[in-house]
């Protein structure tokens, strides 16, 4: 099924999409196969035609600009927009059925500042407290199985043997 891309009178962007045939899925599908043909077409055209192979959603702000050429024959999707956004130097973060596109740097800059906030948090954050009283179960067998569960370094667990409850207190980071 051809597409134009990137509509300047001059230029000529064909797309001939070669789907292989799997069963559909909410999650994107890595397996289908494209051929994809672009000359000079806008990246941001690009992205919204990979959106729309994947059956996902794109997001993308207003450092994704430019223009590129791609000739890619039998190649599996996520591949071909992989190498097309290594090629611009943009990367992609998945939430559920959203991609968001953004420079590598940004990316890099944003997950580093959402790590430091989550150490910030199990290292200075509020310690809650939590009963849990097992129906069919020991408090005191339980115990050994929480307390490797913990989040932080802070946190305890304790058993209150005449009521059978674990009380936990840790943090609540996301």
């Amino acid at each position: 099924m051809p597409r134009l891309i990137g509509a300047a009178p001059c230029l000529i962007a064909v797309v001939a999409l070669t789907l292989s045939a799997t069963a559909a899925s909410a999650a994107p599908r890595t397996g289908r196969r494209i051929n994809i043909d672009l000359v000079d077409a806008d990246i941001r055209n690009v992205l919204r035609l990979f959106a729309d192979i994947a059956d996902v959603n794109v997001v993308f702000g207003e450092e994704v600009t430019g223009r590129i050429t791609v000739r890619l024959r039998r190649v599996r999707w996520d591949r071909a927009l992989s190498a097309i956004l290594r090629t611009r130097g943009l990367g992609l973060q998945r939430e559920g059925n959203v991609f968001r596109v953004a420079r590598r740097a940004t990316l890099a800059r944003e997950r580093a500042a959402r790590l430091a906030d989550r150490r910030r948090c199990l290292d200075d954050g509020p310690l809650h407290t939590r009963m849990i009283r097992p129906a069919h179960a020991r408090a005191e067998d339980l115990a050994p199985l929480l307390r490797a569960q913990l989040r932080s370094r802070r946190g305890a667990v304790a058993v209150d043997r005449r009521t059978n409850a674990v009380i936990i207190r840790d943090v609540r980071c996301r």
